[in-house]
């Protein structure tokens, strides 16, 4: 008998992927149009993404505070928080499993299925599936797989392996036989923070560990303490929008923070001034400067580790952590794989060294796999050809990208020499730009040149707010495939593209090539979505708050009801939502001027 026709399925909605993005998508979409007919489809059996049941393990602590990493409208409950206010992978993934079940969204879900290939069909998208003859047609398709979908192994010679090799994603589900007394030494392959937590937790267990970094990559990671000078903490600081002046952004290239920071030498000194206390506040706490095996951990980058994150950015979750890592039984080797025969990794050094277990930390695969490269350069999205992105033939891409680097060097001085790396030239050969052709990060640009709003990518900016943006993002994102959100011309999304490419690669070096990543923008981000969808930004209740008081989430729970509102009232009472102009320039001047105060304070504290 022959096999059974295909199962054709039909949505007016698809979301692939069941984590921060993809959940609150779903919720908002349904929350402007109840009636519309939503599949998500996920390849894990619960929700969360990265938070989802199977990769949860003991000790696993996001690097952000309660009240800073829930959605606008839900707050997140203090149950589980850690004794510095921190929360847990559980009490993450506890909170988004309710999200969806409050919201009516588990049975609109399609679990432990994967979308292997994406093509145009008849409605508008047509998905297909990994193991199965279904298939869903879908008028409107929602991607949001964010970046920690699909794992990246690295290159090395197996020959007869008699050890378990897992990825970090994995540890989760490996965490119960790694007790087993018979995985003693075990290999950690990476310098990720994921690497770190492993590490981390292997020595909780008992475990020796060979801890092995590749020696011509970003290096080891940069890590912030949890609090700055046992008050302040670290994250909550990045989410002021005094940040939004000493981290120079794209987003943020007028008023009066940035000409305070950015627009002047003084200013550019006060700024460099607190990276500098900033990152020898982390060495400090670190004890990189007392030997041993976690002198091998310093960033290796000058001064300014915490503020370039080239390898990218951690924050300390656990009071132990790095009095952990100083006593535990750890040998750093800094090689690159090369044959794992039986159960001994031989480097490329010729160096050999035995295990009972690998983990391989190594990062993240193409988690857009399953557009082929004629669908990812129509669509924007980085296409690999002999090592480098491949240029979409519709205009001069080389020479937008050279002008845009040029107008990012004008506007943000501070971004125009770049940092003294160790290993520069093999870092930038092995990672080469990658460039994401999307307006406003969601719009592919190809697309929007034909009015064709079937398509929004989300989750392609990394920041250390991923619930608030998300928020914010899908609700802008919906409003465009909904044809509520009117675009510029195009002209100006074509420099608003490269121009955030430039930056992002001048901003944070080496994942700023790999990865879309705006680590500390959140909320210039944020506020350029607001503005184009004619909501006020500044949402605190007064001067002082605005500046140096952190943004949270629940600071835009109402932005949709103040969207129809405003539409509802028109021009006329969008000015009033925004103040008066007298208050605003009252509001810039006090807040420069507290600005001043505080780093003139935190600055002489360390002399």
């Amino acid at each position: 008998m022959g096999s059974s026709a295909p199962t054709i399925q039909e949505a007016d909605v698809a979301i692939i992927g069941a984590g921060w993005y993809g959940l609150v998508a779903a919720r908002t979409y349904l929350r402007l149009r109840p009636n519309v007919n939503i599949l998500i489809i996920d390849t894990d059996s619960t929700v969360g993404g990265v938070w989802s049941e199977k990769r949860l393990y003991p000790n696993l602590v996001a690097q952000v505070n309660l009240g800073l990493f829930n959605y606008i409208d839900t707050p997140m409950p203090a149950e589980g928080v850690t004794n510095k206010r921190q929360v847990t992978g559980r009490m993450i993934h506890n909170y988004l499993q309710r999200y969806a079940e409050e919201h009516d969204l588990l049975r609109r879900i399609r679990f432990n299925t994967h979308v292997n290939k994406v093509e145009r069909g008849p409605r508008g998208w047509r998905l297909h599936y990994k193991d199965s003859a279904d298939i869903l047609d879908t008028e409107k398709l929602m991607v949001a797989t964010g970046v920690t979908s699909i794992p990246n192994m690295p290159e090395y010679m197996a020959k007869d392996v008699q050890v378990p090799v897992v990825h970090s994603r994995d540890l989760g589900e490996s965490y119960n036989d790694l007790q087993q007394s018979k995985y003693q030494h075990v290999m950690v392959v990476g310098a990720a923070k994921s690497a770190y937590d492993a590490v981390y937790l292997l020595l909780t267990m008992g475990k020796k560990v060979t801890w092995v970094i590749r020696p011509e990559g970003g290096g080891p990671l940069a890590i912030l303490p949890s609090e700055l000078l046992g008050y302040f903490t670290s994250i909550g600081v990045a989410s002021t929008r005094l940040m939004t002046g000493l981290s120079p952004s794209i987003f943020n290239t007028e008023g009066l923070v940035y000409s305070l920071f950015q627009a002047n030498p003084i200013g550019r000194w006060l700024a460099g001034a607190f990276w500098d206390v900033v990152a020898y506040l982390s060495d400090l706490h670190a004890g990189y400067d007392k030997g041993g095996h976690v002198a091998g951990l310093r960033p290796e980058i000058d001064g300014k580790s915490i503020f370039w994150a080239n390898s990218g950015l951690g924050v300390v979750t656990l009071p132990d952590f790095w009095s952990t890592i100083h006593k535990g039984d750890v040998t750093i080797i800094r090689d690159d794989l090369g044959t794992l025969n039986n159960d001994t990794m031989t480097f490329k050094s010729g160096k050999s060294v035995k295990s009972d277990f690998i983990v391989m930390c190594t990062g993240w695969g193409d988690h857009f796999a399953m557009f082929d490269n004629d669908h990812k350069t129509e669509i924007g999205l980085p296409v690999k050809a002999q090592n480098f992105d491949k240029y979409p033939a519709d205009r001069d891409w080389k020479g937008i990208d050279r002008e845009a680097e040029a107008s990012v060097d004008r506007k943000l001085p501070f971004l125009a020499k770049g940092p003294v790396l160790a290993n520069a030239h093999s870092q930038l050969l092995k990672s080469p730009p990658r460039n994401w052709r999307l307006y406003r990060r969601v719009v592919p640009l190809a697309l929007a040149k034909k009015n064709d709003r079937s398509l929004a990518i989300l989750g392609q900016i990394h920041t250390v707010q991923t619930p608030l943006v998300a928020s914010v993002q899908t609700f802008w994102a919906i409003l465009y495939l909904l044809g509520e959100q009117d675009l510029p011309h195009e002209n100006i999304m074509v420099k608003e593209i490269a121009e955030w490419n430039a930056w992002t690669r001048k901003r944070y070096i080496s994942q700023g090539r790999k990865f879309p990543y705006s680590l500390y923008d959140f909320l210039p981000y944020v506020e350029t979505l607001c503005k184009d969808l004619g909501v006020n930004s500044r949402r605190k209740s007064n001067f002082i708050s605005e500046y140096f008081s952190s943004y949270k989430p629940e600071d835009f729970n109402d932005i949709i009801d103040e969207y129809y509102a405003q539409k509802m009232i028109g021009p006329k009472g969008k000015g009033k939502a925004t103040g008066s102009q007298y208050s605003r320039l009252l509001a810039l001047i006090l807040a420069g001027v507290g600005t001043l105060i505080a780093l003139a304070r935190w600055i002489l504290s360390m002399m």
